[in-house]
């Protein structure tokens, strides 16, 4: 299993979001506050489990809605502005600030 990837908290990142068949369905920009690693998040087709390296995505910018208002992304829980998305769907868009070593 891998580990961590702590590099990512901090940065500004582009999640880019796709429907089950695979189709890239638009994308979400917010800063990762937290990293996960094999994180199980299904079963395959099989029945075999699925785990996915994640990050915990904060402070997504709301989105235009179909009256161009702006519309904050919810996520499955209810809660505004906030996400796990996978690693793998994640773009650096710009660096944050560094972390703390104290």
């Amino acid at each position: 299993m891998s580990a961590p990837n702590y590099d990512l908290v901090g940065k500004r990142v582009r999640a880019h979001l796709y429907d089950h068949g695979g189709r890239l369905l638009g994308a979400l920009e917010g800063r990762v506050a937290d990293v996960a690693a094999g994180v199980p998040v299904g079963r395959d087709a099989a029945g075999n489990e699925i785990r996915k390296d994640l990050a915990y995505v904060v402070d997504i910018e709301p989105l235009p809605g179909p009256d161009g208002e702006a519309v904050p992304y919810t996520n499955s829980a209810g809660a505004e502005g906030e996400g796990w998305f996978a690693v793998h769907d994640l773009t650096v868009v710009r660096a944050g600030p560094p972390l703390s070593t104290n």
